[in-house]
């Protein structure tokens, strides 16, 4: 008896973890993880969004301290000056910056834009800011 109280405890207790753990995982978006979810605007390294995705959820002034994460061919490379495309899957619009802080050429995207940055964007975007 003693023997099947414990091992029914063991169970409940085995329960909880798994469904803490797998609560904990959704409960919001982490930024410049290398995956873009929903409530994030994504900067991709190459056209037609593909290969890594810089994804940001909070304003960034200054892309020259990030890097793309992953195993794609782009991981490990500088995020400034290093953009081709975007997917913006946040609920607020995002403007972009060919220079830090919010200096240089501009372009907002609105939510549920996706696209090849023009000529005047492609590889040369800084900073971004939700609007």
């Amino acid at each position: 008896m003693k023997l099947r109280t414990s091992l029914r405890a063991a169970v409940a207790a085995g329960l909880i973890l798994a469904t803490v753990g797998i609560g904990a995982g959704s409960a919001s978006a982490t930024e410049k993880d290398g995956w873009l979810t929903d409530g994030e605007f994504g900067l991709f390294c190459y056209k037609n969004q593909t290969n890594a995705v810089f994804d940001l959820y909070g304003s960034d002034s200054n892309f020259g301290d990030d890097f793309f994460k992953g195993s794609q061919s782009c991981a490990n490379q500088l995020v400034d000056n290093y953009t081709e495309s975007y997917l913006n899957k946040d609920v607020y619009a995002w403007t972009v910056y060919t220079g830090w802080a919010g200096q240089g050429y501009s372009a907002t995207l609105p939510v549920g834009a996706r696209g090849n940055t023009t000529s005047t964007f492609t590889n040369t975007i800084s900073s971004a800011f939700f609007v």
